[in-house]
């Protein structure tokens, strides 16, 4: 049986993996709760592409599940139990559907793109500097 590597940077990692979980709610999410999710990526440090590929890699391999079960999760994640299953899940690679990592892009795409613009937008209008 393999060891899952240790999440690297679980504090940094942990406040992103939370906001984006929220896209995997059963429920649609609102503009203020869009730019709630920039606020929180802005002040990890991250940059863009890295949210996005923690997204791919990390927050839906773990909770994609919730947009294809009837009674999903719509209301919030048990904090103990989302930290524990993104924990759970943690590779350290990228993930693939099939060997193809296109086809997850795509499917998770599927789901989260049109947030993920959104997010996108005000992560960019944030993270200008002050003039």
């Amino acid at each position: 049986m393999s060891q899952r590597p240790p999440v690297p940077e679980p504090a940094r990692r942990w406040p992103v993996w939370q906001a984006l979980a929220d896209m995997y709610l059963d429920t649609e999410l609102q503009p203020d709760e869009l730019r709630h999710i920039a606020e929180v990526c802005v002040a990890s440090g991250f940059s863009w592409a890295e949210i996005r590929q923690l997204n791919y890699d990390e927050v839906a391999p773990a909770l994609w599940f919730n947009l294809h079960d009837v009674a999903g999760v719509w209301g919030c994640w048990d904090k103990e139990w989302l930290r524990a299953r993104l924990t759970a899940c943690y590779t350290g690679t990228r993930h693939r559907m099939l060997g193809f990592e296109s086809l997850w892009r795509r499917r998770v795409d599927f789901y989260t793109g049109d947030y993920l613009v959104k997010i996108e937008a005000y992560f960019r209008e944030l993270s200008q500097p002050a003039s």
